[in-house]
């Protein structure tokens, strides 16, 4: 068994609001289709059972929180102002009582005990310190309640999604785009890092789907509107030469996989555990 560690690391610009306030729109429309898939693949992991209490940490627009809130009383919290707004909008559209806040998923305000069921999907990844995100999930669980936690595995294992990082680094060299660890991305560590946390039982499992697009030029389109990391790259850049590194970076995609309808594979990691 790896030896577990604490996971604490430098503040990436993903684990503050601002990235995610920035793509909350096209988010909710964009990415939260596809994102369902996963989350309804944790919640039939915690075997959520009707009238049960949900908690969905770094929760962005609802994706699970709407989901499960047919059956389940759901608390979700977020420190990004703009995600909680578009889920109060999404519930209230769909006639559910969510209880949506703003809040510090590794300080959670809730008493020890209060969910029967507890998720971070893609979220406590980017945490600064996963030890507390996770610390945090297994202290408001009652006993025996079970938390499920979703992460990526590495990225640039689909050849669309390397070539991407490959044409970002090429634009802009020394920029250390999709480079790096992926968080939570080895399974052997994740099930550790859960297990030092204080969780039993823990499974890692890898589930996957594509995202498809009708040509290139969608799913580029797609992914400078909803992509947090390339938002925050276009913020910094400007206008003008961002829309240069964007013509040059779809040129690259077209010329390897053509004009046509594109897939890309997305692989998570599910990690489970019980209280």
């Amino acid at each position: 068994m790896i030896a577990p560690l604490r996971m604490t690391q430098p503040p990436s610009p993903l684990a503050t609001p601002v990235a995610w306030d920035m793509v909350a729109d096209d988010y909710a429309v964009d990415i939260v289709p596809h994102f369902e898939k996963y989350a309804a693949d944790a919640l039939r992991l915690a075997d959520v059972e009707p009238g049960a209490r949900v908690l969905d940490v770094a929760c962005g627009p609802g994706t699970l929180s709407l989901l499960a809130a047919g059956e389940a009383r759901v608390t979700a919290i977020d420190f990004a102002p703009a995600m909680v707004e578009r889920l109060r909008a999404r519930a209230a559209r769909a006639g559910f009582a969510v209880d949506a806040r703003v809040g510090d998923g590794m300080a959670l305000p809730f008493e020890d005990g209060s969910f029967d069921a507890a998720f971070s999907m893609f979220g406590l990844m980017f945490f600064p310190d996963r030890d507390r995100g996770f610390r945090e999930l297994l202290r408001v669980l009652r006993p025996g309640g079970r938390a499920v936690v979703g992460s990526w595995t590495p990225m640039d294992r689909d050849p669309i999604a390397a070539e991407l990082f490959s044409a970002i680094r090429a634009e802009m060299p020394g920029l250390p785009f999709g480079e790096g660890k992926a968080p939570l991305g080895d399974p052997d560590e994740f099930r550790a890092e859960m297990e030092a946390a204080g969780f039993r039982d823990v499974s890692v499992r890898e589930v996957a789907y594509a995202m498809e697009a009708a040509s290139t030029e969608e799913l580029w389109g797609t992914m400078r509107r909803s992509n947090a990391p390339l938002v925050l790259l276009r913020d910094k850049l400007g206008a003008e030469r961002w829309a240069e590194v964007g013509q040059a970076i779809l040129a690259r995609l077209r010329a390897r996989f053509g004009d046509g309808p594109q897939r890309v594979s997305m692989a998570a990691n599910l990690g489970a555990g019980a209280r």
